[in-house]
């Protein structure tokens, strides 16, 4: 089986990638406590940095940066540790009160359903008599705890985070230590040939990424102190954990606040005997989020480049794959990424998928929503496109791209017949609309060394595959039309002898050859080469339709068939058919040897 080479990129770059993503799955243990070290290293390297710069020894200043950090973290657990437990040993009775509150808030009647559900529960409980009586004595051990097995018994669910933890600050003190080492290798890694790549991808990254962490990370502090104070202000208990919980939830992108705001929205509920601290609650958080996401722009504005529904996206597979820390993690990780994806040649899908500002050509947008048959949004598109750039600019850079593509996927089976007419009767449409449309600019005006021939030629044009090619000359006589110019279109259909006899009866000083590519092109030389035999005066003007092809190309393509000229664009064909050739057409000049035409350019 024969893969072309798009497929078998895309094959490898799936591979590649699930390979990966099933190596991170594997290995998470180990790259879990990595990633947290790198980004808190990301998130200190600009303070440890200061202090280098004030003249401090890089050691000391990784030792004061951490021990301010320890200290910060240990009173605020201290802190958050006592009102958790104060906290805890609330929980009942607060249970109690949210569970009165919501029965005051049904109906009196229960409903069938609850009736129903009740009965069922009643008969599945064994007799209270049976039970007491099959029930086991229980037998309690007492003895003496020593100082080791309390402490154990307090540690004990935080072993894991208390070892992680550790690995973490391990880590953190020795990438800020080494981080010009480390920089080193991965340089060394990669290979002295993409030197450039790689220390530009570097750069960006921590210049990236330490920006948006701190950015962020002061955000959210702001936030948290803010959360803080407002529950202390309207009497919720614990009002530093609500504080704190709304700091480091609000790392989780979009669902951090909401989750924040649940806990101490309930227990607003439960300590309060009516409802006017629970909206107050309610309302907090709303003034609070609002205030941030007005703020959030004018702080790190859009330097992340990334698209929400990419953040959201990225929190799912980092959630997915590593659990509650790779939520956290998840925006940080997304922004490496999106770095990565926009410097790494390798890596530009990532960066497509996850930008904001995908840069996508007018064509495609417009034939995109001729292909998904909306015309309404095509001609809107349009419009635009004219109320800032001339009707001739428009369709060099729009419209007739789109018809080359379109009969382009015509041959290959990816559109329908019935696809390309709408696209045909949508361009005929909006044609007809345009001698109509007051302040339309034409065509650009020609500059002042440009002068115009004394007397307009007469042209014929022949259009060579029908539709298309019958469109794209329409727009050149809408063109024309300022200088009171019309090129006379003729069909291509039947022999080429016969087009030729209606050329003839036209008698023109130009004969305009129009092919719309991608396929004809053997029909197209053989016509023009039927041309020049017939009526050896005129002046021959073959028209390929797409300015960004190689014209020397095209040229030797027609060769030895004797064209003046070669236009690519509505631009070059005006200029030429105006007698202001400097609109750069290519000149086909006849060798004097030989009988047909030897290409070269004017």
């Amino acid at each position: 089986m024969n893969i072309d080479v798009v497929t078998a990129r895309l094959l490898r770059t799936l591979l590649i990638g699930g390979t990966i993503v099933l190596a991170m799955a594997v290995a998470a243990q180990v790259l879990k406590p990595l990633a947290l070290a790198i980004l808190l290293t990301f998130l200190l390297v600009p303070i440890v940095g200061r202090l280098e710069r004030l003249g401090l020894p890089r050691a000391l200043s990784v030792a004061v940066v951490l021990l301010a950090g320890v200290a910060v973290a240990a009173a605020t657990g201290y802190v958050l540790a006592r009102q958790f437990a104060s906290l805890a040993h609330d929980a009942p009775r607060y249970a109690v009160a949210i569970r009165e509150k919501l029965d005051r808030l049904q109906p009196a009647d229960e409903s069938v359903a609850v009736k129903i559900q009740d009965a069922a529960e009643t008969l599945g409980k064994p007799d209270e008599t049976e039970a007491a009586e099959q029930a086991p004595t229980p037998v309690r051990l007492v003895r003496e705890n020593n100082l080791w097995e309390r402490l154990a018994a307090i540690t004990g669910p935080f072993e894991s985070v208390l070892a992680i933890a550790g690995v973490v600050l391990l880590l953190t003190v020795f990438l800020l230590l080494e981080r010009d080492a480390v920089g080193d290798k991965i340089i060394r890694l990669v290979g002295w040939g993409r030197i450039g790549v790689t220390a530009k991808t570097l750069s960006q990254i921590g210049t990236s990424l330490g920006n948006y962490l701190m950015a962020l990370a002061l955000v959210n502090v702001g936030f948290g102190a803010t959360i803080g104070l407002g529950c202390w202000a309207i009497g919720l208990p614990s009002p530093a954990l609500w504080g704190f919980m709304a700091a480091i939830l609000r790392f989780i992108p979009y669902l951090g606040t909401i989750l924040s705001f649940s806990l101490p929205f309930g227990i607003s509920i439960a300590a309060f005997p009516g409802w006017t601290q629970p909206i107050l609650v309610l309302g907090l958080f709303a003034a609070a989020e609002g205030a941030v996401t007005a703020l959030e722009p004018l702080i790190y504005g859009k330097s992340t480049g990334i698209s929400p529904v990419g953040f959201l996206v990225s929190a799912l597979f980092w959630a997915w794959l590593w659990g509650p820390l790779g939520l956290l993690l998840a925006n940080a990780m997304t922004v490496c990424l999106a770095v990565a994806g926009r410097h790494v040649p390798g890596l530009g899908a990532l960066g497509t998928l996850l930008g904001e500002d995908v840069a996508v050509a007018d064509d495609l947008r417009w034939y995109q929503r001729l292909v998904s048959r909306d015309p309404d949004a095509a001609l809107t598109l349009l419009d635009e496109a004219l109320a800032e750039e001339s009707f001739e600019e428009v369709c060099d850079r729009i419209v007739i791209p789109t018809l080359r593509r379109a009969e382009r996927d015509r041959v290959r089976g990816n559109l329908e017949a019935r696809d390309v007419a709408l696209i045909w009767r949508v361009v005929r449409d909006w044609l007809d609309d345009v001698p109509e449309r007051e302040g339309l600019v034409l065509s650009p005006p020609a500059p002042e060394s440009q002068t115009p021939a004394a007397e307009p030629r007469a042209v014929a044009a022949v259009a060579m595959r029908g539709g298309g090619d019958a469109l794209v000359l329409r727009m050149l006589n809408l063109t024309l039309a300022p200088a009171d110019v019309r090129v006379a279109i003729v069909s291509a259909g039947g022999t080429a002898l016969k087009v030729a006899d209606k050329i003839g009866e036209l008698e023109p000083a130009m004969i305009l050859i129009s092919h719309l590519p991608p396929v004809g092109m053997a029909r197209a030389r053989y016509m023009t080469k039927r041309m020049r035999t017939r009526h050896p005066h005129a002046e021959l003007t073959f028209a390929y339709w797409d300015r960004d092809a190689d014209t020397s190309q095209i040229v030797e393509r027609l060769n030895p068939v004797a064209a003046n000229h070669v236009v690519v664009s509505l631009a070059e064909a005006r200029a030429l058919i105006l007698g202001r050739p400097d609109g750069s057409p290519i000149a086909v000049k006849p060798a004097p040897s030989k009988p047909a035409a030897e290409p070269a350019r004017a």
